[in-house]
């Protein structure tokens, strides 16, 4: 469903793209207003040079290089026309018209910096850099909640509607979707999908938060950075000034300042100052107080309030959007942590923040504790979780050193067990489906191996679990992570392409509690702390749904059915079936990775590569020679190695990314 207004500003948009000069007069208190057609008319704003004057197609598509490479998550949803559709919506007000051209430059570089870092996919090793990578989702991939405060009478939930991230500046709760859905007149309560459906209205929910002021009395990002705003004597004792820094100030509050130069910071700095440089204006004209490492935050965490007002906006009352209550249950899992707003665990969007937690020691205490806050405090410690998803894509695995977790694989592996640790990623991840955004790369598959299809699984298990043990007395690492970097790594010792491994996985349920605070091997065996420890585990453990995997007996119809609901084309499910190449299936020789697999699949009758009768492979390896799809794969990469392992390599990124949770590192 397209708004009204956002469809009729994309149609001036295309008829009115060559408007001539603005017209000028005045208004009727005597102000001088101009005119420039559909993108900005009846403001002083308007007498300034407008983002379409500055800021052209080719700059957009550089500063989002990588949005549509295949390896993003919204390919196709982005484009440069939705952007400047969404901004003029808010030029009059001077969105990116104040100050002339080089601060309009700048407000778009900061806006869209911040947009950046929420949506990158981007890490250390990705091709481009890891500032490439802005726009690659627009929508959390594998939500753990609905997100559903059903206790706010004033934005209650809808039957059947789940509130999780979606957006430019990623949306999260249902409350945030009423507050903003009024905010650009769309019923986002109701329909959140919007935002993950219209590029336009992502955008504009998100410069609407921009410019919008989070209480009365206090000013919008937009204000802190083009000079709208003067620090008080009060704010200059809490080191705020006028800045790039205070707009993460206001839509991050202390989750991001007043912590020194975390890396969560420095990330949304560096998009910025990345975006300037690509835009011709130099990272050297960022600006002064351009981070927020020593700045108090304008609505701490820790001070209790009556919540958040939005007044600036005519047709938002002035009201308080949380009552207070003397108790609350706590909905969340199990854990050893009291979880307070959006930042609640299993957000797979987007970089930055840490959730706001409470400690609990009594973690299997049930859903209700007497720590638990109240729903007042739970108001201002919330701040903003709209713009809080659990996870900084762009940084989440800048401090686990992968070489620690490769060593201690190395340790371990040997080409006799190359087959069954990749077969360990194929099980893992293969219970990945998109329609209920279930299974995927968690680790789970610790828990299922007692399934007919993972039938000898648990000797590989049991091997990474010793390197496990080790590496974890060096940095904890999770078992999707060291599962997804053992396939890499078996791939390599074969023969096979060496495939670059993104860390900062979460395993699934409690095995992702335990992983950043204790580890079950600092304590000695059949200590009473590790047996206990041990307990909690398995009480809280969840295996994926049973049947994801495909069966054996499947034909090359329903092969692709079955990928495709995973998220995977055919060309994409052939490449990986090319895998079996290594192990006991009888396509060449079993320590040896390269493209015999498809060779042999041309071969008539199905007999073994060394000349017996004996059938070769599973019934699906043949069904897939079978489909004329299948075989125009198989033919090319029979005939070229290298393009097998270049396809083989992305597909692989791709499987271990799939469902897969972040944690920032």
């Amino acid at each position: 469903m397209r708004s009204t207004r956002a469809a009729a500003s994309l149609l001036l948009l295309a008829l009115l793209s060559a408007a001539g000069p603005a017209e000028a007069r005045r208004h009727q208190d005597g102000e001088k207003v101009c005119d420039k057609g559909w993108e900005c008319s009846g403001s002083r704003f308007c007498c300034n040079e407008t983002i379409t004057d500055y800021f052209k197609v080719y700059q957009f598509e550089d500063l989002f290089s990588k949005r549509n490479d295949p390896l993003a998550h919204a390919t196709g949803f982005w484009d440069y026309q939705a952007f400047i559709t969404a901004a003029a919506l808010f030029e009059h007000r001077g969105f990116g018209t104040t100050g002339g051209k080089d601060m309009g430059m700048r407000e778009v570089a900061a806006f869209l910096g911040h947009v950046g870092a929420k949506t990158s996919c981007g890490y250390s090793v990705a091709t481009g850099g890891p500032l490439a990578w802005g726009l690659c989702y627009n929508h959390e991939l594998s939500p753990s909640q609905s997100y559903c405060d059903d206790s706010n009478d004033l934005y209650p939930c809808v039957d059947g509607v789940e509130y999780y991230g979606r957006g430019a500046l990623p949306v999260y709760w249902n409350y945030n979707y009423g507050i903003i859905g009024q905010g650009i007149k769309q019923d986002l309560l109701n329909h959140p999908e919007l935002l993950e459906q219209n590029a336009t209205l992502a955008f504009e929910a998100a410069i609407w938060r921009w410019m919008t002021p989070m209480k009365r009395k206090q000013p919008s990002a937009h204000d802190v950075f083009v000079g709208n705003w003067k620090a008080t004597k009060n704010d200059t004792f809490s080191k705020r000034y006028p800045g790039f820094g205070a707009t993460m100030n206001i839509l991050y509050g202390d989750l991001i300042c007043g912590q020194g130069p975390v890396d969560k910071m420095n990330v949304i700095v560096s998009h910025y100052r990345h975006y300037l440089d690509l835009m011709g204006v130099g990272s050297e004209n960022s600006g002064d107080n351009l981070d927020c490492a020593d700045q108090v935050a304008f609505n701490p965490s820790s001070k209790k309030g009556k919540g958040m007002e939005l007044t600036n906006v005519p047709h938002i009352a002035s009201r308080f959007f949380f009552s207070s209550c003397s108790s609350c249950a706590c909905r969340g899992r199990r854990t050893g942590k009291t979880v307070i707003g959006a930042a609640a665990a299993g957000s797979t969007w987007s970089t930055d923040s840490e959730p706001i937690e409470q400690k609990n020691d009594d973690f299997l205490s049930g859903p209700r504790s007497p720590l638990c806050f109240r729903r007042r405090d739970f108001a201002s410690v919330a701040l903003l979780p709209f713009l809080l998803p659990h996870v900084d894509l762009a940084s989440a695995a800048e401090s686990i050193d992968g070489s620690v977790i490769q060593n201690g694989v190395r340790n371990v592996l040997s080409k006799v067990k190359a087959a069954g640790m990749v077969r360990l990623v194929f099980h893992d991840a293969g219970t990945f489906d998109i329609a209920d955004k279930s299974g995927g790369m968690n680790g789970s598959i610790i828990y299922e191996v007692d399934r007919p299809e993972n039938a000898g699984l648990n000797k590989s298990i049991k091997v990474l679990g010793k390197a496990k043990e080790v590496i974890d007395r060096v940095q904890q690492v999770s078992w999707a992570d060291l599962i997804a970097v053992a396939g890499a790594e078996a791939v390599a010792l074969c023969g096979g392409p060496e495939i670059p491994v993104r860390l900062g996985r979460l395993d699934s349920r409690c095995s992702q509690w335990f992983s950043g605070s204790v580890s079950i091997s600092t304590y000695p065996y059949f200590s009473e702390k590790r047996v206990l420890l041990r307990k909690c585990i398995l009480l809280c453990s969840t295996a994926d749904p049973v049947g994801k995997l495909p069966e054996e007996t499947l034909d090359a119809t329903a092969l692709k059915t079955l990928f495709s609901k995973k998220g995977f084309s055919t060309q994409e499910m052939v490449v990986l079936s090319g895998a079996h190449t290594i192990g006991g299936k009888g396509f060449g020789n079993p320590n040896v990775f390269d493209n015999t697999y498809f060779k042999v699949l041309l071969e008539k009758p199905q007999a073994s590569s060394a000349g017996m009768p004996a059938m070769v492979g599973l019934r699906t390896d043949w069904a897939l020679a079978e489909d004329d799809e299948c075989l125009r794969w198989i033919k090319l990469y029979a005939e070229d190695q290298a393009k097998f392992f270049d396809d083989f390599k992305d597909a692989y990124i791709k499987l271990v990314n799939t469902g897969a949770s972040w944690g920032s590192a």
